[in-house]
């Protein structure tokens, strides 16, 4: 991603997070925290593509795996369309324009941060495979990204489940660990292999449709 691009989309999220400010109040007054929170790692990612000193990276690679998930997370905020009542007496979608906003105002985000999420895992995968000398691992960056797209999916099990944001991590951990320690079960697993699998299908339709494009330039 060059940079011009990284700036232009580091406009669109503050646009938007101003808007969401300014305008969106009631039942979605989440969505200005929750587009936040997804726009950490976004940004993470970009100063991890083009740090050269390995303390930092490394510091910087562990918050970016503490705040990642709340990028997927906000696939679990779609649920919050039913706030909407989108069906009207007759069975069928009301055409309604604030309804419709509203849709726009919860699909919008989620599209652009697991689309950018998703780049951006496949970019730190990249540079860890570099940094771990693992270029002679077969499927190395997509196996990488893998195991990010894992830890995502448990990550997202704990904000939506557990009600822990990232950033309260930084302020009880003792409070975090405890929770962490008792969260699993049969049912937790179950729910984490869908999200995985979910972010897995994303990621690998991702790596597909760059592959072609890049065939095709070619």
């Amino acid at each position: 991603m060059t940079s011009l691009q990284r700036w232009l989309l580091r406009l669109i999220y503050w646009a938007f997070i101003g808007f969401a400010a300014l305008s969106i109040h009631g039942s979605f007054s989440f969505l200005l925290l929750n587009t936040v929170l997804a726009y950490i790692p976004i940004e993470l990612s970009f100063w991890l593509t083009s740090r050269r000193n390995a303390i930092m990276f490394w510091l910087l690679a562990i918050l970016w795996v503490l705040f990642y998930p709340n990028a997927p997370y906000l696939m679990t905020d779609l649920f919050h369309l039913s706030l909407l009542k989108p069906y009207g007496i007759n069975g069928l979608l009301r055409f309604d324009l604030p309804m419709w906003r509203d849709f726009a105002y919860l699909v919008g985000p989620t599209m652009v941060s697991v689309i950018v999420g998703t780049f951006s895992v496949d970019q730190i995968a990249g540079e860890l495979q570099r940094r771990c000398h693992l270029n002679k691992l077969p499927f190395g960056r997509s196996l990488i990204s893998a195991v990010l797209l894992l830890f995502a999916s448990i990550g997202v099990y704990v904000g939506r489940f557990l009600r822990l944001h990232s950033i309260y991590l930084l302020i009880t951990p003792q409070y975090i660990i405890k929770q962490l320690i008792n969260m699993w079960s049969a049912k937790m697993f179950a729910f984490v292999l869908i999200m995985w699998a979910l972010q897995l299908l994303i990621y690998l339709v991702w790596r597909f449709t760059l592959a072609a494009a890049t065939t095709t330039q070619k």
